[in-house]
């Protein structure tokens, strides 16, 4: 039996400072901290594979912050950073009661912004909720779930009892695949 689980709470993100720009395109500063990840922004569930192997996803946006002027704005503006992870992992009974673990995982850092302050002097507090939006059964039979972090990735789980497949399409237009069991 397998089953999706997304947790709530509030949400808590930390400031750091500078950043670069080049082309357009602005990097991750060095000195950015995330905040940890808040359990309405995780997302897990688990299942069985063959030979008494289990496997386990899990997937967390944590964000960040960065305060930043704008020129024509008189007030700070802030740009909010999605640090996404995205985890597959097998575990199978080995020789000796040792226990056999294959994790493979994929993360990207995105970023939205700036955000200035609204006439009341608010900032507009950053997406920070996973949500399912699609949980059923396809026509070949396997069981898939599609979830969407709080920065637009959009994670879609497929898993029978003989295999487990995740997609992650992050909001870059990259995406990556995480497959078990390990062949």
């Amino acid at each position: 039996m397998r089953s999706l689980f997304l947790t709530i709470s509030v949400l808590a993100a930390v400031v750091a400072s500078a950043g670069v720009k080049v082309a357009g395109v602005d990097f991750v500063p060095k000195d950015l901290i995330f905040a940890a990840a808040e359990p309405k922004s995780q997302a897990t569930a688990e299942g069985p594979l063959p030979d008494n192997c289990k496997w386990i996803f899990s997937s967390e946006t944590r964000i960040g912050r960065r305060e930043e002027e704008q020129a024509g704005q008189r007030a700070t503006c802030v740009r909010y950073y999605y640090k996404t992870t995205v985890l597959l992992q097998q575990s199978c009974p080995g020789p000796n009661d040792k226990v056999t673990t294959v994790t493979h995982t994929s993360e990207r850092i995105t970023s939205t912004g700036p955000f200035c302050p609204d006439s009341s002097g608010r900032v507009t507090a950053p997406k920070n909720e996973a949500r399912v939006v699609s949980s059923g059964t396809t026509s070949a039979g396997k069981h898939q779930d599609i979830v969407i972090q709080p920065d637009g990735t959009r994670i879609t789980l497929l898993d029978d009892e003989k295999a487990v497949t995740v997609t992650a399409g992050y909001p870059d237009g990259t995406s990556d695949t995480l497959q078990l069991p390990v062949k």
